[in-house]
């Protein structure tokens, strides 16, 4: 697609203030625009995450799945275990997993190479 120039993953979520929480303060990720309780960006690399409120009742971890791809693997987990972050750990021949959730039950995971 030649006319493509940004690309962006929506989460829908139950609560702005705590989705920010989640995305900027523990996983340390840039908050980019807020508008108001309507609307958040969240700025990853590579990857622009949007933060939509849900109209109707959220669905807990709805199949969306965000990766994020790190270089020390291990310390990232402890950093992010320190702010109460839980894993669900897995190695699969060349790539390492974090499993994880943000506050509503979206799946996120990191991921780290083995070259």
């Amino acid at each position: 697609m030649n006319n493509l120039k940004t690309c962006r993953v929506n989460v829908m979520i139950s609560d702005m203030d705590q989705a920010i929480e989640f995305y900027q303060i523990k996983l340390g990720l840039e908050l980019v625009n807020r508008y108001g309780n309507h609307y958040a960006e969240i700025q990853a690399p590579d990857l622009l995450i949007g933060l939509h409120p849900t109209t109707g009742k959220i669905v807990k971890g709805n199949n969306l799945s965000i990766g994020l791809g790190v270089i020390n693997f291990d310390a990232t987990i402890k950093e992010l275990e320190s702010k109460g972050i839980k894993f669900e750990l897995e190695q699969d021949g060349w790539i390492r997993l974090a499993y994880f959730e943000d506050p509503d039950n979206n799946q996120l995971f990191l991921a780290e190479r083995k070259d």
